[in-house]
């Protein structure tokens, strides 16, 4: 039985001339992709570096899936690091991760560099971690999420035992995400480990057309996307056709039947799949096909079901709240002690036919953008920052975050730029004169929400 790394040095080996990559301008085939992973891992290895993760610049453009493929080869795991965020959480990133080492092409980073060195041939060291990932906290500080191998390979085994999904050396997947979103992985795993080709779309364009466009001009097979891409294009989606698409899946936010509809119009051929999963549980652990679904899901106003559990994963509810555990399963935030479950925090049921229904959060956290955010993290950033109350509102019901404040909208939409990541980005700041209380004095959150609800 191969392992997850062997199985891509094989689809390498025995098809050097085949495509893996390509995009505008540039095609890139297996063999020289495992050759540049190769001068990666044995210029990491000569560092003899005693962190088990390797950073990965997503500026890398193409390079970037040679560099991990080079951490793995060298037995470390990849830390994926966007230079453009923030620089106070690229700092908490890099301390609390510890990091050595970066893979990129910029001078400018305060990381050993590893420069690629020739290597024709270069023996896999078995390694025990996969990647590394962030997610919001309440502190404002960012959680590590370690994946072990073991884990990315029972995500992987759902796939290669799937009943209705086959994808083949044929096949062409999108990468829909940017690396830094755990969904990338599934978009570019899946395409080496079955030696099918992987496009990445042009960034410098609207990011919701690029990806479409792509999808056409390359003819892709195989898209993942986060629902919200569904919800800015639904005027556009109707006058297109995806005749190419066989698999269409969906996670990272809840997916409404009325959105769904609108995208499966556009699928004549496509299998389209609703699925969910914490960062915690690899990627996503649950999946649902909506082509089989009764229509009363589709029409009824709420969350589409969530499916079933992969089998690498163990899901009950206890008290209303899902919990994880199982070899899909991570062992514990990085840093911290181990675990054996996961409790997700996300509420759900199980309906009369046994479907699972999403019914929120346990707590003050919200997907947004297709990333976990902790409306706590923004408030209290925000507050520091200011010197000023802040709060946050999401709208459940339109899916828009709002962010009040006493302070000036400009001067806090520019705070929210300066200090994290672009996915955070609000729907609205919204400026208010004094802060609501009620009789008790206490913060009064239901005049907060009606004008968070008259202001769209």
């Amino acid at each position: 039985m191969y392992s997850l790394v062997q199985q891509i040095i094989l689809n390498c080996k025995e098809n050097t001339d085949k495509v893996a990559l390509k995009g505008d301008g540039f095609e890139v085939s297996y063999g020289e992709l495992f050759d540049l992973a190769k001068s990666y891992a044995k210029a990491i290895k000569d560092e003899d570096l005693r962190s088990n993760w390797i950073g990965v610049d997503t500026a890398l453009g193409w390079k970037c899936y040679a560099a991990i493929l080079g951490c793995w080869l060298a037995g470390k795991g990849y830390l994926p690091i966007n230079f453009s965020f923030p620089k106070n959480r690229i700092q908490s990133i890099i301390k609390s991760s510890g990091v050595e080492a970066v893979i990129s092409n910029s001078y400018n980073i305060e990381l050993k560099l590893i420069i690629p060195k020739p290597c024709f041939e270069l023996k896999e060291t078995s390694g025990e971690w996969s990647y590394l990932l962030y997610t919001s906290g309440t502190t404002g500080a960012p959680k590590g999420v370690p994946i072990k191998m073991g884990n990315l390979e029972a995500f992987v085994n759902h796939y290669q035992t799937h009943e209705n999904i086959d994808f083949k050396s044929s096949d062409v997947f999108l990468q829909s995400y940017e690396l830094t979103f755990d969904v990338s992985v599934f978009c570019f795993l899946m395409a080496f480990v079955n030696g099918a080709t992987l496009v990445l779309p042009n960034s410098n364009k609207t990011k919701q057309l690029s990806l479409f466009k792509a999808m056409l001009d390359y003819e892709v097979t195989v898209a993942s996307f986060v629902p919200s891409v569904i919800r800015l294009t639904k005027d556009f989606l109707p006058r297109v056709q995806f005749p190419q698409l066989r698999y269409s899946f969906f996670s990272g936010e809840a997916l409404m039947g009325e959105d769904a509809k609108v995208w499966m119009n556009s699928l004549p051929k496509a299998q389209v799949y609703n699925c969910y999963g914490p960062t915690e549980t690899v990627i996503v652990c649950t999946e649902e096909l909506l082509n089989e679904l009764d229509d009363s899901y589709f029409n009824n106003g709420l969350p589409l079901p969530l499916g079933k559990k992969f089998d690498g994963v163990e899901l009950e509810l206890i008290d209303g709240e899902v919990v994880f555990s199982g070899r899909q399963t991570f062992e514990g935030y990085l840093n911290n002690k181990v675990i054996n479950r996961f409790a997700s925090g996300d509420l759900a049921h199980f309906d009369s036919k046994g479907k699972l229904l999403f019914d929120g959060r346990k707590d003050n956290q919200i997907q947004w953008n297709g990333y976990r955010i902790e409306l706590e993290e923004i408030e209290s950033t925000l507050s520091k920052a200011l010197g000023v109350w802040v709060k946050c509102i999401y709208l459940k019901s339109t899916q828009n975050l709002i962010v009040f404040s006493l302070e000036d909208d400009k001067l806090v939409s520019s705070k929210i730029k300066e200090l994290f990541p672009n996915y955070y980005k609000p729907s609205r700041v919204v400026t208010v004169e004094k802060i609501p209380l009620n009789l008790n004095g206490k913060l009064d959150s239901g005049v907060l929400l009606n004008i968070a609800k008259s202001s769209f």
